[in-house]
């Protein structure tokens, strides 16, 4: 009867079934997947990378790898749902398969690695095109694939540098510019992929076309034979651009005739000839050109000959370069077996017509002292031997080094906007005396006296400027400035120390000891020392007394001010009843009260001491006749007399 109602009961209520009679649970049973499977890789030659394939199911499957035929993952090593497979030093692509088995079934997936090479070397590189500045290029890729681009180098034939590079060119056609006439280069041609650059082709030579020469002929020189026949000397063109084919003379007795209309003397590629039939006892002038089969160059600067036998013609090659701030060196070339036996030079500053001559003996260059920096100056020179003056060079220019200035800045003024800012400004050294570009300017300043009296400096100012505001300073203090000027070179000098006060302000403390003696019975005695030197922060004024009844030590009722006006040059330190210090801003803090000790009737006053300054807020110590107004910092001090009274 029990096990029916149990039967029963657990019909109607199954939670109330006892465990023991629950069938079990099904189990759920999935076959294997993939839930990460490998993905395909590119990798270079040599390269490294790891596989990595994961499978679910239930039961948990086995993970394995496999390359064709090979099994990778040992049977007994088989893990258990993920498997990495690691493979280093890449060198062929190939197939990986990852398969994953349970009792349910096998599944597998390949994935697949690519050794992506480098590209090969382009083929048939070839010159199409030249001109005097370019070379027009063609070749074929080289490459079954496509490429990403390729890089062409070049450099001219004999350079010991490296390559230059045109990079990205597109297509296998190419022309490079910007190369010199007549010269050699070499080229080559590199393909790239996203792996990156192949090998280089094999490089091709070729020179580039002939252009009229773009430099005269140099060291141009000449000397008369006799009084009608001159030889003319010159080396070739430091650019001819092809090949030489000869020189033209140009010569002239009027320097200021065109070109076009000189006489003309034709010559081959050799580097001198001479002149015939020439007027004796005139100056020519004369220039030389160096052609090719193109055209003609440009020609050489003018040369003036004397044509008197034994007269030296103009010194050639001319020049002139600063070395110092104060000497600039002049070279020349030697003129041509003429007998020198002095020269004679001839400078002035360029915007000066003050010349300056010089004489001296025979050489290939001449240094000039003692000049000013940052001058320019022309220079022109002649060659003298027994027989007279040659001509004098057309004049050349040189401008010496920059230099320190050799002069402050000007007109330095201060003023003082606070009690804590100077503000300072100037003008620029002499135009004459600055040797250069100024290009900042620095200040200096001192406290003469106070709690800094290091000096301070503004390194940085720009070269703009006129003024400069320094701020941070202390009260009521006198301050030393001194400004300078800066070239690239380094810094000139310092102006004259100007000095100012900074303005007076509050008082930073009360006046000090303040202490308060009865007198009788009604009368006191206060006394006080100033406010430290360093906190008065100006000149002192006066003292003013503020004194109130004390009642159960609270001060009560209106404060009662006396008034203490200090005479010229004066300090006060003592006073009657109540004191306070005058200075020259606005009030300042309360010094402490002080009570007095017992003398006769039972009378407490608080009184306080206060330092007192000229300022803008006014103050009952003003001066209604000069308008001058007096600011506070007070002390409080408290005094009881006892009496009878």
């Amino acid at each position: 009867m029990l096990s029916d109602q149990c039967v029963l009961l657990s019909s109607i209520f199954p939670f109330l079934e006892p465990p023991f009679l629950r069938p079990p649970p099904a189990v759920r049973r999935v076959p294997p997947r993939f839930s990460i499977p490998p993905t395909n890789h590119e990798v270079m030659p040599g390269g490294s990378v790891n596989l990595t394939c994961v499978a679910v199911g239930a039961p948990m499957p086995y993970v394995k790898w496999t390359t064709g035929d090979v099994e990778l993952t040992k049977e007994d090593e088989m893990p258990i749902g993920r498997n990495v497979l690691e493979l280093t030093n890449i060198r062929q692509s190939a197939n990986y398969t990852c398969v994953a088995m349970s009792s349910l079934g096998m599944i597998e997936t390949t994935a697949q690695i690519t050794v992506k090479a480098l590209p090969k070397s382009p083929t048939s590189l070839i010159v199409t095109e030249t001109t005097a500045t370019s070379v027009t290029l063609t070749w074929d890729s080289g490459n079954p694939e496509p490429v990403s681009y390729y890089v062409i180098q070049y450099r001219p034939k004999l350079s010991d540098n490296g390559f230059q590079e045109v990079d990205g060119v597109a297509s296998t056609r190419y022309s490079i510019g910007g190369l010199s006439p007549y010269s050699e280069y070499e080229f080559r041609v590199m393909a790239v992929n996203n792996i990156g650059r192949g090998p280089p082709s094999g490089s091709v030579d070729t020179r580039t076309s002939e252009q009229a020469p773009s430099s005269p002929p140099l060291h141009v020189q000449a000397r008369m034979l006799s009084s009608s026949t001159m030889l003319v000397q010159w080396k070739p063109p430091e650019e001819p651009n092809g090949q030489i084919r000869g020189y033209r003379v140009y010569y002239t007795e009027d320097l200021q005739a065109p070109l076009s209309t000189w006489q003309k003397h034709n010559t081959d590629y050799s580097e001198l000839t001479t002149i015939s039939g020439l007027t004796p006892d005139i100056t020519y002038s004369l220039r030389v050109l160096g052609f090719t089969s193109v055209g003609d160059g440009p020609p050489s600067d003018v040369l003036q000959v004397k044509t008197q036998q034994g007269v030296p013609a103009q010194p050639a090659g001319f020049e002139a370069e600063a070395e110092l701030d104060t000497r600039i060196m002049l070279t020349w070339l030697w003129p041509v077996q003429d007998p020198i036996i002095k020269f004679e030079l001839t400078y002035w500053e360029a915007d000066s017509g003050n010349k300056q001559h010089v004489t001296f003996d025979p050489a290939g260059s001449y240094a000039v002292e003692g000049l000013k920096p940052d001058t320019l100056y022309k220079f022109s020179l002649a060659a003298r031997s027994e027989m007279g003056l040659g001509v004098y060079t057309q004049p050349i220019e040189a401008r010496t080094a920059q230099s320190t200035p050799s002069a402050p800045p000007q007109e330095v003024h201060l003023l003082s906007l606070s009690s804590t800012s100077i503000k300072v400004s100037w003008t620029a050294p002499p135009a004459a005396s600055r040797h250069g570009n100024i290009v900042r300017y620095s200040l200096a300043y001192q406290a003469a006296a106070g709690e800094d009296t290091e000096r301070h400096e503004v390194p940085d100012i720009a070269a703009d400027a006129t003024s400069h505001t320094l701020d941070g300073l202390e009260k009521w203090t006198e301050y030393q400035v001194w400004v300078r000027a800066h070239t690239d070179v380094g810094p000139g000098p310092e102006s004259p120390a100007a000095r100012i006060r900074t303005k007076e302000d509050v008082p930073g403390a009360p006046p000090r000891r303040v202490e308060a003696e009865a007198v009788n019975s009604t009368a006191l005695k206060v006394t006080w020392k100033p406010p430290l030197a360093s906190k008065q922060h100006g000149q002192i004024r006066g003292y003013q007394v503020v004194y109130s009844r004390l009642e159960n030590g609270e001060p009560r009722g209106q404060p009662v001010i006396l008034d203490v006006a200090l005479p010229e040059a004066q300090v006060l330190s003592c006073v009657c009843v109540c004191v306070c210090v005058c200075v020259c801003i606005w009030v300042g803090p309360l010094s402490p009260f002080v009570t007095a000790p017992q003398v006769l009737s039972i009378v407490c006053v608080c009184v306080w001491v206060c330092v007192c300054v000229f300022g803008s807020v006014p103050c009952p110590l003003c001066d209604s006749s000069t308008g001058t107004r007096l600011l506070c910092v007070c002390l409080c001090v408290c005094v009881c007399v006892f009496g009878s009274s």
